[in-house]
């Protein structure tokens, strides 16, 4: 018997700013918040989460925690902390999605500095690639 999908569980641009607020409160990033990054946010969250054309971007909530994983890095859309705050984010979507990354021959720390570093085109498939590294 195969088992139901849970409907993912976005988080909103909201979070995503308490998250970076919270690391800013406990000094684990230099600069609050700025009015700028919020847009930025809100911009990512909604280009994750809306369909194009009536087609879902990412197809599985696995697919969707990477690119918030992949999108708050590249996008650089904080001063300070886009990797912490990325990171964060992408193990509270895990929690709420009930997704269990395998961290085998990598730590998620690993998978932040390869996202970090890609500079190539195509970052659907290096997302959908990261995604079933971490997923199946």
């Amino acid at each position: 018997m195969t088992r139901e999908r849970k409907k993912f569980q976005p988080l909103t641009s909201e979070n995503i700013c308490n998250i970076y607020r919270l690391l800013y409160s406990h000094s684990y990033v230099s600069f609050p918040l700025e009015e700028c990054a919020i847009d930025k946010i809100d911009s990512l969250v909604s280009s994750i989460n809306s369909p194009y054309f009536g087609q879902a971007i990412y197809k599985s909530n696995e697919e969707k925690a990477v690119a918030y994983l992949y999108f708050i890095i590249k996008n650089h859309v904080f001063v300070d902390g886009n990797k912490r705050t990325a990171s964060l984010a992408f193990s509270i979507l895990c929690d709420l999605n009930d997704l269990v990354p395998k961290y085998t021959d990598f730590t998620l720390d690993e998978i932040v500095v390869l996202l970090k570093q890609y500079n190539g085109s195509g970052h659907q498939q290096l997302i959908e690639s990261v995604a079933e590294l971490l997923f199946t």
